[in-house]
């Protein structure tokens, strides 16, 4: 059976079994990659695939600048890298807390990567993870095809990774994420409640949780049998300054007759540019027009109005993403995990909806003909 597995695994099965005999003990240099292709009579791929099932399996160890090593059990615990898109993001930094804080207890190590906005920089960095010496990475997710192709890279090489933030539709690999659709529709059915029966979403449709709000708000319109939600859309603006484009949509929103009554947001950011957006239009919020957000960043509460919105736990998704990789790496040492979260594909985190100062009635507009004999009679006074 063993003659039908690919030279990779071949090698990989043949250091293991002289691993576990002792044939090569703890603390046994195995040699740079190069070497090792060059003894073994194999290319340096089939050397790196190798070397990276041993990896996974915490039997070797990679030391930096001097090659591969017997991984002594006495030692120092596996490394997992945490990697952000841009750790000036709260989110990001909760996740990594999260992960940090359990690691310990699964015989883990973090390192934490900062892409510090830069989209090149974390792909580079998710490309060049099988050769790091990881044994498995969690990665905040960056909503691009090209961070989209690195992950599809990383699942070739057998590399285990977790992505949080994103839904995996059509890539291999597990996933975390909150239950954006259910908490789309938390925030259309408050607005619902109020008495609002024209309601608009504003995000960035690129990324996929945030399509999946948008969805939330139109099965709630649907099962409200009113009209379904006018989509404005935010392109190309991850890490850059929405505030513009934001300004743009609000003014087409507000040439719309009838116009929507009521905006439910992608995040919380953007509820808060909008709503400086209506203010300089001459609405007010709630008064003239609700509006909710999504997360419950800090600044949703100090906001002016404060902030409805849907609050992602942030932390449970660090939580439930390191659970997820812990029980991936526990498949390849044939350890029994206690973690069944990693038998998922996805995995979707509950969300709540906070409710505060920025959801009001709609306002009642006059009939034209009763408006021009109120001011007839406020004339005549």
């Amino acid at each position: 059976m063993r003659k039908h597995l690919p030279p990779y695994a071949r090698l990989a099965a043949r250091l293991r079994g002289l691993i576990e005999e002792q044939h090569l003990p703890p603390g046994s240099w195995l040699g740079t990659e190069v070497k090792f292709a060059e003894e073994n009579g194999v290319s340096r791929m089939t050397a790196r695939r190798a070397v990276q099932s041993l990896l996974n399996e915490g039997l070797v160890e990679r030391r930096a600048g001097r090659g591969v090593f017997v991984r002594d059990e006495r030692g120092t615990a596996r490394t997992v890298r945490f990697i952000a898109g841009n750790l000036l993001w709260a989110p990001a930094v909760r996740v990594a807390h999260a992960v940090q804080e359990g690691a310990a207890a699964e015989g883990l190590d973090v390192s934490v990567f900062d892409g510090r906005g830069d989209l090149d920089v974390v792909v580079t960095a998710i490309l060049e993870l099988p050769t790091s010496g990881a044994a498995g990475a969690i990665v905040m997710s960056q909503h691009d095809s090209a961070f989209d192709s690195a992950l599809k890279a990383l699942a070739e090489a057998e590399f285990p990774f977790v992505v949080v933030d994103q839904t995996l539709a059509d890539l291999p690999g597990a996933s975390v994420s909150s239950d954006n659709r259910a908490g789309g529709r938390l925030a259309a059915e408050a607005l619902l409640a109020a008495g609002h029966r024209r309601l608009a979403f504003l995000g960035d449709l690129a990324a996929d949780t945030t399509a999946e709000r948008a969805q939330g708000v139109a099965d709630a319109c649907a099962a409200a049998l009113v009209p379904p939600p006018v989509v404005f859309n935010i392109p190309g603006q991850r890490f850059a300054n929405w505030e513009p484009v934001i300004r743009e949509r609000i003014a087409e929103m507000l040439r719309m007759r009838p116009r929507p009554t009521a905006l439910a947001c992608s995040c919380d950011a953007v509820a808060l540019h909008a709503i400086r957006a209506f203010s300089d239009a001459g609405l007010a919020v709630p008064r003239d027009v609700s509006v909710t957000g999504f997360d419950d960043d800090p600044i949703a509460e100090w906001s002016s109005p404060a902030l409805t919105t849907v609050r992602q736990d942030f932390s449970e998704m660090g939580r439930r993403a390191l659970a997820a990789l812990a029980a991936e790496l526990g498949k390849a040492t044939g350890k029994t995990s206690d973690h069944p979260d990693g038998d998922d594909l996805h995995i979707a985190v509950p969300v709540a909806l906070v409710e505060r100062a920025s959801i009001a009635s709609p306002r009642r507009r006059r009939p034209a003909a009763l408006a021009v004999f109120s001011r007839e009679l406020h004339c005549d006074r």
